[in-house]
């Protein structure tokens, strides 16, 4: 039987950023509640495990890592894939014969069931309003890499910034009719 949690905030997603939007709801003194498809916090930061995974895999000859190249160009015939060229940051290029090539980036961009809200969106990437991350649904925010909005950096510190932006709009709409008096956590100590 599933149980009711009340709350202020649901965060979905407990990496870096939505941990750092716990603690700044917390310095607001709104609740919020954590979810994850992970055991673990720390999102991708927490992906240890994979890692030792692949390298045991290279080390068994399973796999080729080709680092530390970059995606250069592709090469085929007739829309057939033959070769892959990776390069070095100074330009050195390799050639790599190649039937299939699967990308990995290192960031999953998938929304999963979250693209069926009506979120208005670019491409993977949810729009939001930068002064108050809010989302084109009233009530949903959003930040960190699935965000998009003018001079949006893909940097964790500008995740951690709009936390802290979302927090405090967010404040506005748990609290409408109380005034945000605001304080730095070095100077309010630790929320308890």
């Amino acid at each position: 039987m599933a149980q009711e949690i009340e709350t202020d905030v649901a965060i979905v997603g407990a990496g870096p950023v939505g941990l750092f939007a716990v603690f700044e709801l917390g310095m607001l003194k709104l609740s919020s509640v954590l979810i994850d498809a992970l055991t673990d916090v720390g999102g991708q930061c927490a992906a240890p495990d994979s890692a030792a995974q692949l390298d045991a895999a290279a080390e068994r000859g399973e796999i080729e890592m080709v680092i530390p190249y970059q995606l250069h160009a592709l090469h085929g015939t007739d829309g057939a894939l033959t070769s892959v060229e990776v390069a070095t940051l100074k330009g050195e290029t390799k050639h790599l014969p190649a039937d299939v090539l699967l990308p990995f980036f290192g960031l999953s961009m998938d929304l999963g069931p979250i693209a069926a809200w009506g979120l208005e969106r670019d491409l993977h990437h949810v729009r939001v309003d930068p002064a108050t991350c809010q989302t084109s649904l009233a009530g949903v925010f959003a930040i960190g890499d699935v965000v998009t909005y003018p001079g949006k950096l893909k940097l964790i510190l500008q995740g951690f910034s709009e936390a802290a932006v979302a927090a405090h709009a967010i404040f506005a709409v748990v609290h409408p009719d109380q005034a945000l008096h605001f304080e730095y956590s070095t100077s309010k100590g630790v929320p308890g």
